[in-house]
């Protein structure tokens, strides 16, 4: 609040905070939302939302389709640090034809080619694409060194999480609730967009998904091809709750030649209730392994 606070808008105050330079920037529960349009973080910062602070979308704004609520773009070792505190959208408005041209990138926190970025005990709620978005920076720059812990993603448009890159992930005590608007509409979708694109040592651990209006863990994979980096991805001790798709899917291109290689290891997992069937994959017997291993 050093920087200002407006009820009715504090998005230059806080990205003015933000962009101080600062190491670490406390954001105060001020007794009602920071209401704000498009924020832009910045290298070598620990956020510390307090217990009760809410981030919320100014109604009306992000008319663009790709507009998001926080970003991290082409950065590095940033901490967003908020248990008790929420990032919430307005997602009924970003679905209604006339208010908003339909999209399903109005993420709550993007995080783009970015480098050492943790984010801890948030809420992200109601977005109108994604709870967290990891893609591609510029010149398709993959994020690295990513840790997300004690995080709920709920109630979002498209996806809790989408993985389009990444290396070196680590998810653990993370909810995946809820998801449900646009396609695919799963707990965490690993959807890479092309060939250059990777999914090297990521692991989620303790997580859940539940109650997404499509599957729990879904890995859309075709994209990728037999000259891609190879998968490497380890799921343990995750649940998927009453999702109304597949409890775990795994989709890759259908052939030898065409097919990425590598490993997605499902280990001490819980897939109970699915609408679907708990398992589905779909890949050449020949490339790529996918193993379950006391699930």
């Amino acid at each position: 609040s050093w920087w200002g606070f407006d009820a009715e808008d504090s998005t230059e105050a806080l990205q003015a905070a933000i962009n101080s330079g600062t190491s670490k920037l406390i954001v105060e529960d001020m007794g009602s939302p920071w209401i704000v349009k498009p924020l832009l973080l910045a290298d070598d910062q620990e956020i510390v939302f307090e217990e009760g602070v809410e981030i919320l979308a100014k109604r009306g704004e992000f008319k663009g389709r790709g507009d998001t609520l926080v970003t991290a773009r082409d950065i590095e070792n940033v901490t967003l640090r908020g248990y008790g505190a929420t990032f919430r959208m307005w997602q009924e408005d970003y679905d209604n034809p006339d208010l908003y041209e339909h999209g399903e990138w109005r993420h709550t926190l993007a995080i783009r080619g970015s480098t050492n970025i943790n984010v801890y005990g948030l809420t992200l709620t109601q977005s109108g694409g994604d709870g967290i978005y990891l893609g591609i920076g510029e010149d398709g720059a993959t994020n690295r060194d990513i840790h997300i812990k004690d995080v709920v993603c709920d109630r979002n448009y498209r996806q809790g999480i989408s993985v389009i890159t990444a290396e070196n992930l680590l998810i653990e005590d993370t909810i995946m609730r809820n998801t449900s608007g646009t396609a695919p509409q799963a707990g965490i979708d690993f959807e890479p967009n092309n060939p250059g694109e990777r999914l090297v040592n990521v692991v989620m651990r303790n997580c859940l998904t539940e109650n997404n209006n499509s599957s729990g863990y879904m890995f859309y994979l075709r994209p990728l091809n037999a000259d891609s980096i190879p998968v490497s991805v380890r799921i343990e001790n995750c649940r998927s709750i009453n999702d109304r798709g597949h409890s775990a899917r795994v989709i890759t291109d259908g052939t030898v030649e065409s097919a990425v290689g590598g490993t997605i290891e499902f280990v001490d997992c819980v897939f109970e209730n699915s609408n679907q069937p708990g398992i589905s994959v779909s890949k050449p017997a020949e490339q790529g392994l996918v193993s379950f291993e006391r699930c």
